[in-house]
């Protein structure tokens, strides 16, 4: 009898789909298709996810899901005996990626992203407004004194001498 993922692979090679529609239609990732398909069900963090895949791959392709899940528990079983510990514990993977993988592959970015874009915008937009009116409101010429009438700074040899007397004069 063939495999679970064997039978998923041959029903939808029979149907004319590739792996991109099912991709499309069920809204999996094409490892994950290709992880059904080939039985490696260690790629799923755990057994209900597996089990969610497969029934939502079986009915996209009008199979008998109970059937397929009934099988799909014997392979789960010879495969998570054949990896167990001494002591029957089956190692669960997990672990901080995981988790945040999990709950980042259900996000719809379609519409997560333009709000997130959007937001980025405006709170740009505040603070630039809120930069300029601060700039605004600043005296700019302060602390550079008064005039060049004031007291003259330094000793008169500090300073050019101008003699307007000599100055040369323009006569047509």
């Amino acid at each position: 009898m063939a495999s679970v993922g064997d039978r998923l692979r041959l029903a939808r090679e029979a149907r004319g789909l590739g792996v991109s529609e099912i991709v499309e239609q069920t809204k999996m990732k094409t490892d994950q298709v290709h992880a059904l398909e080939n039985g490696e069900w260690s790629v799923f963090a755990a057994p209900v996810y597996t089990r969610g895949f497969v029934r939502n791959y079986a009915t996209l392709l009008r199979m008998d899901a109970n059937s397929l899940l009934q099988d799909l528990e014997v392979e789960m079983g010879q495969s998570q005996a054949g990896s167990s510990k001494v002591d029957g514990e089956v190692p669960l993977r997990s672990g901080i990626i995981d988790w945040v993988m999990l709950h980042f592959s259900s996000v719809n970015w379609r519409t997560v992203l333009p709000i997130l874009i959007l937001v980025g915008i405006a709170t740009g937009g505040y603070y630039a407004w809120d930069s300029f009116q601060r700039y605004n409101s600043t005296d700019h010429l302060r602390g550079l004194g008064t005039s060049l009438d004031d007291e003259l700074l330094g000793s008169v040899e500090d300073q050019l001498p101008i003699d307007t007397a000599q100055s040369p004069t323009h006569s047509e």
